[in-house]
């Protein structure tokens, strides 16, 4: 009887366990974030418009890839930081800024502990990409001299950074691989709606400039 009793006692406690596993796998899947409605019209009106001017024009044959993990919230909230403080020393064009340093610092200390997002094919409604993991992007840049790289179009983006129901900030990088040669385009834009439509209204440099 005794030996009965200690052998339900350990399938009790391994049920326990199994319990506790399917419960963190459930929570792994939970966190697999999905992006809003509002989210998914910001980030495809952006690239319908951007990818459309003769600057990209040398990516129309190019197969895209999207960095599958996401610039962070704090990037795009860094550059606009970046071109308000210096707004007055290098003659900025922007007439116009939506934050001050106490919001740039309260919207700082609210996303300090976002998680770094994972892009889907699916959030991607009119452009046809495929997703390339960091770590395989870093490694194809230490190919380069090898010449081991293709010819291919790399996106680097930020979820939108929401300010408000009217104002949003993205990320946009994006280079493209040809032999060894890696040329890039980035910066900081923001979305603002205007006339019930998301509308490209301000650039702001990253302060890394090439």
């Amino acid at each position: 009887m005794k030996h009965i009793l200690i052998l339900l006692i350990l399938v009790s406690t391994l049920s326990c366990k199994s319990q506790v596993k399917q419960v963190n796998n459930n929570n792994e899947s939970f966190v697999k974030e999905e992006l809003t409605i509002v989210e998914v019209d910001i980030i495809n009106t952006f690239l319908d418009v951007e990818l459309e001017k003769d600057l990209y024009k040398k990516y129309k044959n190019l197969e895209i890839f999207v960095i599958e993990e996401s610039l962070k919230k704090t990037k795009p909230l860094s550059d606009y930081e970046f071109n308000y403080k210096y707004k007055n020393s290098w003659g900025s064009s922007i007439t116009e800024w939506i934050l001050d340093s106490l919001q740039i610092k309260k919207i700082k200390e609210e996303i300090t502990n976002e998680e770094v997002y994972h892009w889907k094919v699916s959030d991607f409604k009119n452009l046809k990409v495929s997703l390339l993991k960091y770590e395989e992007f870093r490694k194809m840049i230490n190919a380069r001299s090898k010449k081991e790289v293709p010819s291919i179009g790399i996106l680097y983006l930020s979820k939108p950074l929401i300010v408000d129901e009217n104002n949003a900030f993205i990320s946009f990088e994006i280079g493209n691989f040809q032999a060894v040669y890696f040329s890039t385009n980035h910066f900081t834009v923001l979305m603002r709606k205007i006339n019930n439509k998301w509308v490209e209204n301000g650039y702001y440099e990253d302060g890394v400039f090439n």
